[in-house]
């Protein structure tokens, strides 16, 4: 465990591979991923690794389905989160605000196909 002091713990489903739940834990060294069944299977990333957090974000922030945590190295980590307002909160202590950012709607990400 890279986090001395967790802050919190939440329900989660990640997205690597297969989905998995477990629990995600914030805290003071980082982002980390448990699986439920799994001991092996966890994700650790300390946040002086977190590139920026791309936040998907529907009907005006009422529905946030997934949050995809990207690495300066790694790639990215994709999760769904019980509390995702909550999660995204406690995130901004340790990520600057203007890391968060959200993807691209889908239908300008179609059309981008199709341009001559």
């Amino acid at each position: 465990m890279i986090n001395e002091q967790p802050r919190l713990v939440m329900p989660a489903t990640s997205f690597m591979y297969q989905n998995s739940y477990g629990n995600i834990v914030i805290g003071d060294g980082g982002f980390e991923y448990f699986d439920n069944k799994d001991r092996r299977k966890f994700i650790e990333i300390p946040w002086s690794e977190v590139d920026y957090v791309m936040v998907s974000v529907f009907f005006k922030g009422h529905w946030i389905p997934r949050i995809q945590v990207v690495t300066k190295k790694n790639g990215g980590y994709i999760f769904a989160a019980k509390e995702p307002k909550k999660l995204l909160k406690l995130m901004q202590d340790y990520v600057p605000k203007e890391n968060f950012v959200k993807p691209r709607p889908m239908f300008k990400r179609i059309g981008g196909w199709f341009k001559h």
